[in-house]
């Protein structure tokens, strides 16, 4: 798989997402400030492509294991089929390669909004 196609070829639903994820922080922060200003539509867009770029790299934290310890422990009060962390780690990150890298698409997402948030306070 290229690496155009593993940034940017992922299921509509993760782009859906995050593109609603974004326009509920956006209109929160217009709710908070004055749907009037122009500039309370360059801090909403901004906020809300900061908060996508955040939580795209969240997911990317944990696609790359760092919170199995905390999954294993609670794998753990269930049932006992895990017999060490490392099993349980590469367990997961064999589930995660098949599944690719679906935090790009929150990435994406957050650029677009920053990016048209930047282009409404210069050019407008």
């Amino acid at each position: 798989m290229s690496l155009t196609a593993r940034l940017f070829r992922h299921h509509w639903g993760h782009y859906l997402a995050a593109a609603l994820i974004g326009a509920a922080v956006a209109l929160a922060v217009l709710f908070q400030s004055s749907f009037s200003e122009l500039f309370s539509y360059y801090s909403a867009l901004t906020t809300a492509g900061a908060v996508c770029i955040l939580l795209g790299l969240l997911f990317c934290v944990s696609y790359n294991g760092t919170f199995d310890v905390f999954g294993y422990a609670f794998a753990q009060f269930g049932s006992h089929r895990y017999e060490n962390l490392l099993d349980y780690s590469r367990i997961k990150a064999e589930k995660r390669s098949k599944r690719g890298w679906t935090f790009m698409p929150w990435i994406s997402v957050g650029v677009v909004f920053t990016a048209l948030g930047l282009l409404l306070r210069f050019f407008a």
